[in-house]
C-alpha cells in the first residue's frame, strides 16, 4: 500500500487510476483477511488465509506500551484502527501507513461506555461514538475528524437496557450494538452517523429467552449476527435483509469442529468473524479440570477457518504458542484515503 500511495505522485493519470472507487474496492477484495489480536500488551496482525502455519508478525505500535493494558478495545473502519488507551482517552492508527492521531477526551468518557468508528458518507467525515450514561439519561457524544472536537448529539431518556459488547459494529453508515434488558427482552439499537438518529431492530425470534453468547458482524455487505448456545454448543447465523427480517444462513455444533479424541476438554467459542472471502474464522478456548495436568496444559486454544463454500473447516496453524492470544478484529488494507484523520 505505502508503495501505491507514492505512485499517487508519479503523475495524474496514475494519481486518478489509483484513487478510482473500483481500483480501490478491487484492491481491497484482494487483499487477504487479516486479524488484529493482542497478547502481552503487544499488538500483533494475523494472516489467517495465507500460507500456513500462521506467523503472528507483532506491531510496531506507535506510543509507549504503558498506554495500553488487557482491558484496551479495538475498531476498525476502511484498514484504520480505533484503540482505547489508559486515561480514558483514543488513538486511531492506520497499521499499514504508520499513521497515528490522538483523540482528545471528552472530559467525562468510562471505561464501560459503548463505542463506535465509522465513516459519514453524507459528511464524508469520519466519527467516533460513545454513550455517556447517567441516571435518567444516556447522551450520545460524537467527534467528528473535519471539527477535531467532541459534539453532544441525541440523548436517550431513561434507557433501561444494557449492552453484550461496547464495541459498534460498522456497516454503511450505521454503528450497531446488541442491547438487552433481560434473556428474554433484546435487541439491535442502531446509530446513524449522518443524522444522529437512532433506531431500535428486534433480534431474530429463535434467539430470545436462550442463554447465548452473541456477536454482530458484516458479510456480504449485510449485517449479520453470532448466536453461540452454550448448552448444546450450537451455532447459529443470521443475516438481516433489507426488509428487516432475518435469514439464517449457517447451523453448525461443535461437532464440525472438535474431533472426539479432544473432547476431554470443555471448549467454549471464543471468538467468531467472517472474512472478506466470506469464509468463517472461529477460536475455540477448552479447559480441562483435572488437576493433575500442569497448568499450561489445562487450557488448550483452537482457531479454525469454516469455508462456507464447501462447508468443511480446517484447523489453522501458528508457528506461535496461541496461549493468551486475544483476537480483537479484522483489518482489511485498503486504498481510501482517510485525509479527514490524518491531517
Amino acid at each position: 500500500m505505502k508503495d501505491l500511495a507514492r505512485f499517487r505522485c508519479v503523475c495524474k493519470t496514475w494519481r486518478d487510476l489509483i484513487n478510482d472507487p473500483g481500483f480501490t474496492e478491487t484492491y481491497r477484495d484482494m487483499s487477504p483477511a487479516k486479524f488484529v489480536s493482542f497478547y502481552d500488551k503487544n499488538f500483533y496482525m494475523l494472516d489467517v488465509e495465507g500460507k500456513h502455519p500462521v506467523i503472528t508478525n507483532k506491531l510496531d505500535f506507535p506510543l509507549d506500551q504503558s498506554m495500553i493494558d488487557e482491558s484496551t478495545c479495538v475498531l476498525h473502519c476502511d484498514g484504520t484502527l480505533c484503540v482505547t488507551l489508559k486515561n480514558h482517552t483514543l488513538m486511531v492508527w492506520n497499521p499499514f501507513s504508520k499513521q497515528f492521531k490522538i483523540v482528545p477526551n471528552p472530559g467525562i468518557y468510562q471505561d464501560s461506555n459503548i463505542l463506535g468508528f465509522g465513516y459519514d458518507p453524507v459528511h464524508d467525515d469520519y466519527k467516533v461514538v460513545t454513550f455517556i450514561d447517567r441516571l435518567d439519561v444516556s447522551t450520545a457524544h460524537v467527534f467528528e475528524f473535519r471539527t477535531g472536537s467532541w459534539g453532544e448529539s441525541l440523548r436517550i431518556s431513561y434507557p433501561d437496557w444494557h449492552y453484550r459488547d461496547r464495541r459498534g459494529t460498522f456497516l454503511d453508515q450505521y454503528l450497531y450494538w446488541i442491547a438487552y434488558r433481560s434473556n428474554v427482552d433484546r435487541f439491535i439499537l442502531c446509530f446513524n452517523l449522518s443524522t444522529h438518529e437512532y433506531r431500535k431492530f428486534p433480534l431474530p425470534v429463535y434467539n430470545q429467552g436462550v442463554t447465548t453468547s452473541s456477536w454482530l458482524g458484516v458479510t456480504s455487505e449485510k449485517l449479520c449476527i453470532t448466536e453461540y448456545e452454550m448448552c448444546k454448543k450450537e451455532i447459529r447465523i443470521s443475516v438481516m435483509e433489507k426488509t428487516g427480517s432475518w435469514n439464517k444462513i449457517i447451523s453448525l455444533s461443535m461437532s464440525n469442529f472438535i474431533s472426539v479424541q479432544d473432547r476431554i476438554y470443555d471448549y467454549q467459542l471464543e471468538f467468531v468473524s467472517f472474512t472478506r472471502k466470506n469464509d468463517l474464522f472461529v477460536t475455540f478456548t477448552g479447559y480441562n479440570d483435572n488437576f493433575e495436568m500442569e497448568p499450561e496444559e489445562r487450557t488448550k486454544k483452537k482457531v479454525f477457518l469454516y469455508k462456507t463454500g464447501d462447508e468443511t473447516s480446517e484447523e489453522v496453524q501458528f508457528c506461535n504458542s496461541l496461549a493468551g492470544l486475544r483476537f480483537l478484529c479484522e483489518c482489511v488494507e485498503t486504498l481510501k484515503i482517510v485525509n479527514r484523520i490524518f491531517v
